[in-house]
């Protein structure tokens, strides 16, 4: 390879698949597709939406078929729908299996009854010891069962002498030892009574047998409880399918038979005739590129003779079609003949099940041949990464956390200790902090709060200690977050993160989408009602009442069946409706005629440009708050513009779900070494410290299966398929499925104890564990906490070392109730006079004004980039912004105490850690405003053109654009004026007149631009001034 490294190919296999399959684009069915879809579901639906209901309508196979399925769901279409999407996107798993399945029920039958036999050979095996003794006490116990209890189990033990044999004809018996043994919560059984078998005395009176039975089985029990593994085998043996299909499972087995080929099949031809495809298509088109094993395609010829050597990295996320691609690969290879597979993982770190990966294939390919190919495992041992206090702690933790043995059809890995090549370190590598609520306080915010308070002080510890090194803080998942980056904004911290802040939860995008959706469905009123009160509108309740309830008989009659009439006529015709307010119909004035002459516009231009024009002409540029909410705006119409199809959106379910998975970009300003991310995406990281918080929370729950299946590996390395239908609605839970969902329940449960366990191997030199409970003696079904339990729960009880519990009280809980909570009295919105700036054609090189949004303003030269007088003068300027906009008389000394708070926050949002002074400086700037004249006569809103942070874009001599913030602009009698604020005074020693002069030179040549760009606007004289809050004065230059 040194020699010649062009024999050295690097890809994904994803690349990979796609190069196969458009080198055989005829044979393989793949057209000359682009990038593969992020979202395909709209295709999902529309391939379902073309067969479904014409096939219904004919009385052929498949519409049998579909009306099998409809009366097995209730007549429901759209669970029907749901289902199939959910299918269509996993259909490399079952493809394959559905075409052996057809018409092969007592093939696939016999593979139900060998899963029976195996589980109770795996029992039996366990138990072989004690058969004896336990069937004699299963004997006993079913003798002695009370006569209204002789329906249980046990009952099926009488006469038992020797355990029963392993195949399905003795399940019963088998039940009745696992009703003895285990309790319905399927623990060992510690107590013992008459309703299992187990009286005070025996049925002719002899109460010394019936002690020494009892003290006979809870000995038994004592010693089982001591082998590994056979509690669980006897768990598995009460949830054993049952050996035959019903003739209702196998009629929806063969609809689904019968139907979803049929669909993935008509999916193809509408990814052709669309030109898009997703990453499905492209692996299973790779699939026919190659051909079978035993008909190889030329193209499979041709790579067995040019592929020598084989590595696959992170081979324990293989899915089974993947898996499948490289047996083909590999088909003809022999030991010895020159070739090398290679596949490189961790089963240990196996997380992407939803992907469909199946770490089965790591540990099949470990003890099975791939093919003719046996390999050898080497297995390394050494950890590089972490100390070894870290390394020690994991070990003792995740020997009791991962299962005791490997099994290939559940994906089951044991723990392999590591061994740590770093030294411990002298302070205490792995923390725990417990968030324990008492249940009567009712104070899950707080704890939540207090646990998000622990990472903030985690961080900051890690800063001060170990100031060059990485912290990463890892969740579960991106839910889990909100509380937690609230606290590091408060506290200053900026943090490196991808995909973890949802712009769909950003009120400028909710406006803009309710706007898109208004516009594209005129019926939609609480999409209008979102409009009438965003920034870019903002009536007041009362208006807002009027307009929404108020009937025009002539200009907008209320249709047939309908209760309210049309919002969007209203508004267009809200001359007519009375007891409007003055300030509401100035607003309406404007905003109806905005909308008046974008709807004329419809379909006449592109979505994207339509949406965006009537949003800009609505002000929804000017009411921004950043050039962060602009550029957050800009993505949204960014994918407004992707699924546009024909001047609307098709699918708005999948549009939705498509803003549902937009996030906002990095922070520019963010710290390098402080990162915000999921557990998956750290996966292959590594950070010198890691702060793990909401172990005790939980994932979102898995959607309902039409069917369900299981790839399994016999003992004698067979590849077998149990499939199961869902049940029929309204029937009774179906015993497969269930078998089949539980088998699903163990997978999942099995990935989270290995998400866990990646998530506490990226520490280096600290990791801290935190939680939050309601119940300190029992975790959250299905969280991370439940995987680690039997270690924390002894390690707890035992006051270890690093086990920090903090208990949230009745007292603090009503303490924290009663504390004042700062709101937002008024609402947001623009002045009630605003006017879309004109737009006017100028002489070449002459700079042309258009509003742009508004930015976070820049205080001047002389200050430092990220000083905090400069983010003091930011939050300032947002403050006498809201001062103008709410109304200056709205405000008083009371007023700035309760907002306060929110003051601190942005300065703490901004960087600024020590916010003492600053909040004084502004009080005291804002309490000069309040009690000056000037001051209330420049912040008034009730000035012509009022505007405060008004941007303006013009175009410079060179040709580049730029952007010109103004502070305050409104017209007064007669003149524009133009003023900017300066939050400056005058220096100890330093004269009010010599430091105004000083301000003045240093500030007219900006003032005079600004004046410039106006000049080119309107002929109206201009007066430009500066004002300086913290000595009250006005200088007009």
């Amino acid at each position: 390879l040194l020699e010649n490294p062009n024999r050295l190919r690097i890809q994904t296999i994803d690349g990979f698949c796609l190069n196969l399959a458009q080198q055989l684009a005829v044979e393989s069915s793949f057209g000359d597709y682009s990038e593969p879809l992020n979202d395909p579901t709209p295709y999902y639906r529309e391939v379902i939406a073309e067969l479904l209901l014409p096939s219904l309508e004919q009385q052929k196979p498949l519409g049998k078929a579909i009306t099998i399925l409809l009366l097995h769901l209730d007549n429901d279409l759209n669970k029907l729908e749901l289902l199939l999407i959910n299918l269509l996107s996993k259909r490399e798993q079952w493809l394959g299996q559905l075409f052996q399945s057809r018409g092969a029920r007592d093939y696939l039958e016999s593979f139900l009854n060998e899963v029976i036999e195996e589980t109770l050979s795996e029992a039996q095996h366990l138990l072989a010891p004690y058969g004896s003794d336990l069937a004699l006490l299963a004997d006993y116990a079913a003798n002695q069962l009370p006569y209204d209890k002789r329906t249980s189990p046990i009952n099926h033990c009488l006469g038992m002498v020797e355990l029963p044999e392993n195949n399905l004809h003795f399940i019963e018996q088998w039940q009745g030892l696992c009703e003895l043994l285990l309790t319905k919560e399927n623990g060992w059984r510690k107590a013992f009574n008459k309703n299992i078998g187990f009286p005070t005395e025996t049925d002719t009176g002899d109460k010394a047998v019936a002690k020494a039975q009892k003290n006979a089985v809870s000995a038994l029990i004592a010693q089982l409880r001591s082998i590994s593994g056979l509690r669980e085998a006897l768990e598995d043996i009460r949830f054993l399918p049952p050996p035959n299909y019903n003739d209702n499972q196998w009629h929806v087995l063969e609809a689904l038979t019968l139907l979803l080929p049929a669909l993935a099949a008509q999916l193809s031809l509408i990814f052709q005739q669309h030109k898009v495809c997703d990453f499905t298509e492209i692996t299973l088109a790779a699939l026919r590129a190659l051909g079978p094993e035993d008909e190889p395609t030329d193209l499979a010829l041709k790579l067995d003779y040019q592929v020598k050597h084989i590595l696959t990295d992170e081979f324990q996320d293989t899915s089974s079609v993947q898996f499948t691609i490289l047996r083909r690969l590999t088909a003809g290879w022999e030991p010895n003949d020159g070739r090398s597979l290679f596949i490189v993982g961790d089963a240990m770190q196996s997380l992407y099940g939803f992907r469909n990966a199946n770490v089965g294939l790591f540990l099949e390919a470990r003890s099975l041949p791939i093919g003719n190919i046996q390999l050898e495992p080497l297995d390394l041992q050494v950890n590089f990464r972490s100390q070894a206090g870290i390394i020690d702690w994991v070990n003792q933790a995740f020997v009791e956390v991962f299962p005791t043995r490997d099994n290939i059809s559940r994906g089951a890995v044991s723990y392999s200790t590591a061994l740590a090549h770093h030294p411990s370190l002298p302070t205490e590598a792995v923390t725990v902090d417990a968030f324990i609520n008492d249940p009567q306080a009712n104070a899950n915010d707080k704890i939540r709060k207090a646990e998000a308070t622990q990472v903030v002080k985690w961080v900051e510890e890690s800063k001060q200690h170990d100031p060059d090194g990485s912290i990463a803080i890892l969740v579960r998942n991106r839910t889990h977050l909100p509380d937690i980056l609230k606290a590091l904004q408060q506290a200053g911290h900026h943090w490196q993160a991808t995909d973890i802040d949802p712009l769909g939860k950003r009120m400028p995008v909710i406006d803009l989408m309710s706007l898109t959706r208004a516009l594209l469905s005129p019926a939609d009123r609480i999409a209008w009602l979102s409009i009438l009160r965003s920034p870019w509108c903002g009536l007041d309740l009362h208006d807002l009442f009027q307009i929404a309830n108020t009937t025009l008989p002539e200009q907008n009659p209320v249709a047939e069946g309908e209760r309210y009439p049309l919002l969007f006529l209203n508004i267009l015709n809200h001359r007519h409706i009375p007891n409007l307010s003055p300030e509401g119909s100035q607003i309406l004035n404007r905003v109806s005629s905005v909308l008046k002459v974008g709807w004329d516009q419809r379909y006449r231009k592109p979505l994207r440009i339509w949406i965006e024009g009537i949003w800009a002409a609505l002000g929804g540029k000017a009411a921004l708050g950043s050039t962060t909410e602009l550029e957050q705006c800009q993505q949204y119409l960014d994918l407004l513009e992707q699924q546009e199809t024909g001047g609307t959106i098709s699918d708005w379910t999948g549009f939705e779900k498509a803003v549902q998975s937009l996030y906002a970009k990095p922070d520019q300003e963010a710290d390098p070494k402080l990162h915000v991310m999921t557990i998956h995406k750290a996966k292959g990281l590594e950070f010198d410290t890691v702060i793990i918080p909401g172990l005790n929370r939980k994932p979102r729950g898995d959607d309902k299966q039409l069917i369900l299946w299981q790839e399994r590996v016999s003992k004698q390395g067979e590849n077998q398929l149990i499939i199961g239908p869902l049940e029929q609605t309204g029937q009774d839970s179906d015993p497969l499925f269930k078998y089949l969902q539980r088998e699903h329940q163990l997978k999942n449960q099995l990935e989270k104890a290995r998400v866990l366990y990646v998530g506490t191997t990226r520490a280096i030199k600290k990791l801290h564990l935190l939680y939050t409970t309601d119940n300190e003696l029992k975790p959250t079904s299905n969280s991370l906490l439940e995987s680690l339990w039997p270690v924390l729960e002894s390690a707890i009880e035992a006051k270890a070392p690093g086990i920090h519990c903090h208990y949230q009280q009745q007292g603090e809980s009503e303490e924290m109730t009663n504390q004042p909570i700062p709101t937002l009295d008024h609402l947001q919105r623009l002045p009630t006079d605003w006017q879309h700036p004109k737009i006017i054609t100028v002489k070449d090189d002459a700079p042309v004004a258009v509003e742009q949004a508004p930015q976070d303003h820049d205080q001047g030269p002389l200050d430092e980039p990220n000083s905090t007088a400069r983010h003091t003068g930011t939050v300032l300027h947002r403050i006498l912004r809201q001062i103008v906009v709410e109304g200056i008389n709205t405000w008083n000394l009371n007023t700035i105490d309760s907002r306060k708070p929110f003051w601190d926050i942005q300065l703490r949002q901004l960087g600024v850690s020590q916010t003492e002074e600053p909040l004084g400086l502004m009080s005291r700037a804002i309490t000069n405003c309040l009690q000056s004249e000037t001051a209330q006569w420049i912040l008034s809103n009730q000035h012509a053109q009022s505007r405060c942070e008004y941007a303006l874009g013009y175009i410079s001599q060179g040709g580049k654009p730029k952007t010109a913030v103004l502070d305050r602009t409104f017209v007064a009698d007669g003149l524009r004026w133009i003023i900017d604020y300066k939050i400056a005074e005058p220096a100890e020693g330093e004269s009010q007149q010599g430091f105004l002069d000083h301000q003045v030179q240093q500030y007219r040549a900006q003032l005079e631009h600004y004046a410039a760009l106006f000049s080119q606007m309107d002929d109206m004289p201009i007066k430009i001034a500066l004002y300086f809050p913290l000595i009250n004065h006005l200088e007009i230059i």
